[in-house]
């Protein structure tokens, strides 16, 4: 394999023309760690991954490379060998040997919008591993997808998937030039933006529990970025800025913390009626 085959290759964009059919805002990244390259190979069309086009393994001998293997060849795609350690440095993240090169296709904020559901804007979550987290939260309990800025923001990426075990595979993404526009936007469809802010006036409302009615079908959660927590003009665009009950001396919590304890307090309603996991 030649050392353009093993560079990563990094943001740069790509039509993704090769293998589908796919007009959206797609990026060829890294997929590090079994769960998310697994994800990946079993993306079906219309999820994130538009494409994968190579596997990477250290070592092709254990059940579970070996498994990832034989469907990597299923689906006609190259699987090749690597030194130890060469994974890692090929994403720049941990990958238990096990890597993958894809094409990772943002969601359009619009198809969002016309849908029902709990969607989060992340106004500059910046270290890749609370967005991952923050994803992998927000698909486990069902919310609708995420937006996030184009700059000042981490972005999908190889410690992105890995942290969210495949998550960010599944759960739809949007990423937008303005996040006050998208804002906007998201408002004039009907959606509820609620804030999320350690000074709002008032607890963040429980799903399902009558504790307002205006918690109805389209619900948009905005989190604040670490430390700076949500910019002036987001927070100006907000119907309602809420905390989380905080009854200890600890003041605040880390950013995917927080958004875990916010996105299943306003889904509590729905993730415990019959027929759903739980």
């Amino acid at each position: 394999m030649s050392r353009r085959d093993r560079e990563p290759p990094g943001t740069r964009r790509t039509n993704a023309a090769h293998s589908r059919a796919d007009s959206r805002d797609s990026t060829r990244i890294i997929v590090a760690g079994p769960n998310a390259v697994e994800a990946a190979l079993n993306a079906s069309k219309g999820t994130a991954i538009a494409a994968v086009h190579r596997v990477y393994l250290e070592d092709p001998s254990g059940p579970r490379p070996r498994g990832l293997a034989q469907m990597a060849r299923t689906k006609g795609i190259p699987v090749s060998s690597m030194g130890k350690g060469e994974c890692d440095r090929l994403a720049d993240a941990r990958c238990q040997g096990i890597a993958a090169e894809v094409v990772y296709a943002y969601a359009e904020l619009e198809t969002l919008l016309a849908r029902d559901g709990l969607l989060l804007f992340l106004d500059g979550i910046a270290d890749p591993h609370n967005l991952g987290a923050v994803l992998r939260t927000a698909e486990a309990a069902g919310a609708l997808g995420a937006v996030l800025p184009e700059r000042r923001s981490a972005q999908v990426n190889a410690t992105v998937m890995r942290v969210s075990a495949g998550a960010a595979v599944y759960l739809p993404v949007a990423r937008v030039n303005n996040i006050v526009r998208s804002i906007q936007a998201a408002k004039e469809a009907g959606f509820w933006i609620l804030g999320l802010d350690c000074e709002g006036e008032r607890l963040l409302p429980r799903g399902g529990s009558g504790e307002d009615p205006r918690l109805g079908v389209k619900v948009g959660l905005i989190l604040g970025g670490e430390g700076e927590g949500m910019h002036r003009l987001v927070a100006e665009n907000c119907d309602e800025i809420h905390r989380l009950p905080m009854r200890g001396r600890v003041e605040s919590l880390n950013a995917s913390v927080a958004a875990a304890v916010a996105i299943y307090r306003l889904l509590d309603g729905d993730l415990y009626r019959a027929g759903r996991r739980g």
